[in-house]
Order: structure tokens, then C-alpha cells, then sequence
């Protein structure tokens, strides 16, 4: 029910509006931020005014400044920009007829300043910065019905914008837009001793690259998907079948020149799904799910847009054996928790995971010809299905909560082997999907003690991969992706009373014994030695934020 072509799960993020700010019997109310952040130098001020009206109706600005500079590796090697963000929120709601709301809302967020050209290669190849801008803009109007527990009415239309500014000439834009609409309900009700919660609805989104104003080649995708599904709790089962509908259009091109032509992919899926829990007893759950993923083939970079690549013409090649990515996930896992005294507790959380994916696509733009394409040719865009993969790992969390104290612990395994892969040249097609290698072994701890008396909360938190030989998605040679372990401290002080009430301030030091490291997840090959193809992560950070809410 969370969206479209979902290949390994969705998340819903819903910006924060009056109601979620304003206290009881306040009326109006404002929040006022500072953020010092020592690695990067950078600074930032936010400020955040809400309010009610009539009983009905509701408003949020809000406004945040971000001002940084290249922060610094462990090893001394430079990270990030030097840039200046600016974000803003407007959000305005309107209760009326007792069970009906309508809200608007409007997003602006901007990055300007000197980055790497290609972020995902490593920050630091030689001449690779340049002064860039990056802009997104979204829009939302919503509208929601909620007369009883039979019906809960939501209807959302959105409108968002993702480009870059170029900085040799800024009328030249390179972006998406997608528009769309979503409508969803909840029904709960009860047939004999099931008690059902039943969740329906329909999506549509269409996306669109451009080059502007030389948009001689967008392309466009319109997707269109129904879902239900129904959560059935019988005492401690719940059972929840599912399924989705989806067809996925793909508008795009096919031939060179004079004699280019407009060219459509069209899929059709039905994804099942199924998820049982159980509620055992004396603290112990166990859960299993099954879903089948869906993902249509989406318009290529932005850049394409232009008919062009390095100042090159393109053609276009349309591949009719071209296959939508589809999958079987599955989870199965067990739970425990109890309840030590009235203010302690421990719960222990441990599952298993699989997905196996088959024909996976992959987008070419090939100066020397295209593998997996028929009669492909150089400067020549195609997609192409290159082979399948199969994830699968374990998942552990414990967490014990002793009055004051806290302790987590979490373990996390996962192992990605790739199927039938295309080759293409001395390499393979797979080599920029999904990911690059496995990961190492991931461990985490966190330990936090709050002293009541003093509206403190002490934190420690330690983040360790282990090393790993690991083979990339597009060869087949060993990678050492070595080990390595962050160490954090942090304090915050928040009264929830007195004088002080209102106030908040953070303070923490990140990467304490300044760790020169890379993230496993990066795309180079190169984990040691003085590269500038190494995406060092951050050395040692100092950071402070002083709020006050009033």
C-alpha cells in the first residue's frame, strides 16, 4: 500500500504542521534553532512560527540557513562542499463540517556552492569541482474525510520539481518533475470474531526529464496502480493478504535523426502479497511475510534529455525483449519482550530476509556499442535487462531498559550474489544496480543514561563493520573492504519544566578517535592507500545546537 514500483521497500515522510508543534491550550507558538557543526565549519540558524485560528484552522512557516565549508577525513583528505542551503516550509490546514480537511502545503529547497562533479565516485579527482546549484520544489494539496472508524478518507495530489542549475550558463536546467495523485481509505470493522482493518486505494504519478531549453528528447512514465488488502485479527494471529494492480508506461524514443520515432514499453503486473503475525504468549511473536516486487524501466539522467551527449548526437534504440524487474521477498523472524519492573523492560528482535530479483535493467549509453541490445551501435541509448540477484541476511536487536539506563545492541548480515549477468566488455551491465559489493558485517551498540534530576540524557553510540573480500557488481575479482569502528558521545539538556522549559541543547562529539574511513556502500574500488578516488567519510566532529520552543 506504500507506493509504486517498490523494489526493497518504501518510506512515507509527512512534514511536521501546527498540531504536532503547539502545546495544550497554546494558541500560537514559535521555535528558534542554532546548529554548530565544527568539522565542515558550518553554520546554520532555523526559525519556525505555527499557530490556530477558529478552532479550524491551522498554520506553519519555517525557515533554515545552512553555511559550510570543505570538512576534512581523518587522514586529512577533504569531504562535502562549500556551500549554502537554504529550505522553507509554508503548510496551511483547514478543518470544516466536523469531519473534513483540507491542507496545503509548499516546499523550497536549494544547495549552492563548490561540489564534485560525480559525488558517487569519490569526492576528489582531479578537477572535478565546480560551482553548482540544486533545487527541489514541492507542492502538496490534501484532503481527508474521517467520519467513524468505517471510513478514513485520504486524497493527495502533489506536484514536485528536482534540477540542477548549470554553472557554465544558468538559463540551462537539467531536471525531473513528477506530478501525481494518490487516493487511500481505512476501514475497520468486525465480521463475527475477526476483527478486519481494510486499506484500499489508487496511485497515479507521471514523471519527466527536460534539458532546458534545449528539450529536443524527454521522456515520460505513467503509472497507474489499485491496491487492497486486509488485515484479519483473530486473538493473537493476524493474518493480512494482499494485492496491487500496476501498469507502467514508458514514453520514449527509437532510431537516429530524421528518422527517430516516438516508442512506448508498456507492463502490466499483479503483485500478491501475504504477511501472518502471531502473538505467541509470555512475550513471545513470531512474523513471516511473503511479496511479489514490481519495477518498470524509468526515464534515463536528465541529461539525455538533449539528444545529445558530450556534444555527440544520440540515437535511440528501442529493445522489444526488454523485461520489467520483478522479485519475491520474504521475511521471517520471532520477538520477545517483558516487562522487568514498572520503568524496565527487555525485548530481543531477530529476523531472516531474501529477495531474488530476475532482470534487473540497466540504461546504455555506449560510445563503442551496446551489449544485450540488438545491433547496438556506438552513441546509441538503450535499456537492457542484465541478469538477476538474490539478497538475503539476518537481522538482530536487543534493547534493556533499566530505569534510567538503556542499552541496544544490533547485528546485521546480509550477502548479495548476482545471476546471469551480461557481460560488457571485461566487465558486467550489473555494475551500477542496486549496489556494488556486499557490505561487511555491520555491529551496533548504544548506551544512553538519563539523570532526571538535572534534565540531562548521557549517549554513547558505536557504529562497527567488519572487513570482507568481496567481489563487485561488475567483476568478478576480490575486494578487501576493510574494518573499521565510530565511536560517539553526546549530551542533551532538555527541562521539562520550570524557568528553562522549552530549551534544548545538544552537544556531542562524532567519530571521537577521528577514524579515517570510507563507507563500504561507496562506489570505487579502492578502500586503502591515498586514492582521490576514496570517498573518505568525516573525521572528528564537534556539535552543538541551542533551541528554544515558546
Amino acid at each position: 500500500m506504500n507506493g509504486s514500483d517498490a523494489l526493497g521497500g518504501s518510506v512515507a515522510f509527512r512534514t511536521v504542521d501546527a498540531s504536532d508543534m503547539l502545546e495544550d491550550g497554546q494558541d500560537i507558538g514559535a521555535k528558534l534553532k542554532v546548529d554548530y557543526t565544527s568539522n565542515n565549519e558550518g553554520y546554520s540558524q532555523s526559525a519556525m512560527l505555527y499557530g490556530r485560528a477558529f478552532d479550524s484552522l491551522d498554520m506553519l512557516a519555517a525557515f533554515k540557513h545552512y553555511g559550510y565549508g570543505f570538512g576534512k577525513s581523518g587522514n586529512g583528505k577533504p569531504t562535502g562542499g562549500d556551500g549554502n542551503d537554504i529550505n522553507y516550509l509554508l503548510k496551511a490546514g483547514y478543518s470544516f463540517l466536523d469531519f473534513h480537511k483540507i491542507s496545503l502545503s509548499t516546499e523550497h529547497m536549494q544547495y549552492k556552492g563548490l561540489y564534485p562533479l560525480r559525488p558517487e565516485f569519490g569526492s576528489w579527482l582531479n578537477g572535478q569541482l565546480d560551482n553548482r546549484e540544486y533545487e527541489r520544489d514541492t507542492h502538496t494539496i490534501k484532503y481527508t474525510y474521517n467520519p467513524s472508524d468505517l471510513l478514513e478518507l485520504d486524497i493527495t495530489g502533489y506536484y514536485t520539481k528536482h534540477q540542477r542549475i548549470g554553472s557554465t550558463s544558468t538559463n540551462v536546467k537539467w531536471g525531473v518533475e513528477t506530478k501525481g495523485g494518490k487516493i487511500g481509505a481505512k476501514s475497520k470493522f468486525e465480521t463475527g470474531d475477526l476483527a478486519h482493518t481494510l486499506r484500499y486505494g489508487f496511485d497515479y504519478y507521471r514523471s519527466e526529464n527536460y534539458v532546458k531549453p534545449s528539450n529536443l528528447r524527454p521522456e515520460k512514465v505513467d503509472n497507474y496502480s489499485f491496491y487492497i488488502e486486509d488485515a484479519m485479527r483473530y486473538g493473537g494471529l493476524t493474518v493480512t493478504p494482499g494485492v496491487r494492480y500496476e501498469r507502467h508506461e514508458l514514453k520514449t524514443y527509437n532510431g537516429r535523426g530524421a528518422n527517430i520515432s516516438s516508442y512506448k514499453y508498456k507492463f502490466n503486473e499483479v503483485s500478491p502479497a501475504l504477511a501472518l503475525d502471531y502473538e505467541i504468549g509470555a512475550g513471545f511473536g513470531a512474523f513471516a511475510s511473503y511479496a511479489r516486487v514490481f519495477r518498470g524501466p524509468d526515464v534515463m539522467e536528465s541529461m539525455m534529455a538533449a539528444g545529445t551527449s558530450r556534444g555527440r548526437p544520440l540515437s535511440w534504440m528501442a529493445n522489444e525483449n526488454l523485461k520489467a524487474t520483478t522479485g519475491n521477498a520474504y521475511e521471517i523472524g520471532g520477538r520477545y519482550k517483558s516487562e522487568l519492573g514498572e520503568n524496565s523492560s527487555v525485548s530481543l528482535t531477530a529476523k531472516y530476509f531474501r529477495t531474488e530479483y530476475k532482470n534487473l535493467i540497466v540504461d546504455n549509453n555506449a560510445a563503442g556499442g551496446i551489449v544485450g541490445c540488438p545491433g547496438g551501435a556506438a552513441n546509441t541509448l538503450c535499456r537492457a535487462n542484465a541478469g538477476g540477484a538474490d539478497i538475503d541476511g539476518v537481522e538482530l536487536f536487543a534493547r534493556l531498559i533499566l530505569d534510567d539506563l538503556s542499552l541496544a545492541a544490533g547485528y546485521t548480515h546480509q550477502h548479495v550474489e548476482y545471476k546471469d549477468r551480461v557481460r560488457s566488455g571485461s566487465g558486467y551491465l550489473s555494475s551500477n544496480i542496486i549496489g556494488y559489493r556486499d557490505y561487511g558485517d555491520k555491529y551496533t551498540f548504544n548506551a544512553e543514561y538519563a539523570i532526571s534530576a538535572a534534565d540531562l540524557l548521557l549517549g554513547y553510540n558505536l557504529l562497527f563493520f567488519d572487513s570482507k573480500n568481496v567481489a563487485s557488481a561488475a567483476s568478478d575479482e576480490k575486494t578487501k573492504v576493510p574494518s573499521y569502528a565510530v565511536h560517539d558521545l553526546y549530551v542533551t539538556y532538555a527541562p521539562d519544566g520550570g524557568r528553562f522549559k522549552g530549551l534544548e541543547i545538544n552537544a556531542g562529539v562524532y567519530n571521537l578517535f577521528d577514524k579515517a574511513y570510507a563507507s563500504h556502500s561507496q562506489r570505487s574500488a579502492d578502500f586503502t592507500g591515498d586514492s582521490n578516488a576514496i570517498d573518505w567519510e568525516p573525521g572528528r566532529n564537534f556539535k552543538l545546537s541551542v533551541a528554544y520552543k515558546f
